[in-house]
């Protein structure tokens, strides 16, 4: 049995809506952020008021860390129908990462990854990527597979990362960057043959 940490970065009320109605998807993403910098920023945005939050986040080494519980939502997307209905797990990683004049990787924040992180490959008209850890993978297939005998929503992850018009009305696990054009989140670096492997077995 996996841990999910509830308390660490748990969120108060205000931070997430008090609605509840029946979940139909689960949607991942990156923090493109480097480690846990994504959490700092939700914790001082709008002065610590926000709503934007993620109800899960998935750190380098695989812990799980509960934002609240999945039955409530929050303004995840830019979408108020989308948000009700959908449960939001962040995966602490970078993204695409420019090469500088200096040989250091960096995201669009200017956060330096750590070299042994960097995968080089040709994706989405970007060179270089944060690998997505063994343990992360794992842990997130875990999760879901737990969320979704929980709620109900099928064990089937959407076979691509691009956007599709009609992406709201697909149910199971999906990525953000279905939801947005010309996005590359999720990393393209996310091995979707072997999550669902682990979502099978």
């Amino acid at each position: 049995m996996i841990h999910i940490d509830k308390d660490k970065y748990s969120i108060s009320e205000n931070n997430r809506h008090k609605t509840q109605i029946a979940k139909t998807q689960i949607v991942l993403g990156c923090s493109l952020r480097k480690d846990s910098n994504h959490i700092t920023r939700l914790q001082h945005k709008e002065y610590g008021k926000t709503k934007k939050w993620n109800t899960y986040t998935i750190s380098r080494n695989g812990n799980i860390y509960e934002h609240f519980d999945p039955k409530y939502h929050s303004d995840f997307m830019n979408n108020k129908e989308i948000n009700m209905k959908i449960i939001s797990i962040i995966i602490e990683n970078m993204g695409c990462l420019f090469k500088t004049p200096d040989d250091k990787y960096i995201n669009w924040l200017h956060e330096v990854c750590d070299e042994e992180n960097v995968v080089e490959r040709q994706l989405s008209n970007y060179c270089f990527w944060e690998r997505i850890t063994d343990e992360q993978l794992i842990s997130t297939a875990e999760l879901c597979k737990i969320l979704c005998d929980k709620f109900s929503i099928p064990k089937k992850l959407i076979e691509f990362n691009h956007y599709h018009k009609d992406i709201n009305k697909f149910r199971g696990i999906v990525f953000r960057s279905n939801y947005i054009e010309d996005s590359s989140d999720i990393n393209p670096l996310f091995d979707i043959m072997r999550f669902n492997k682990i979502l099978d077995n």
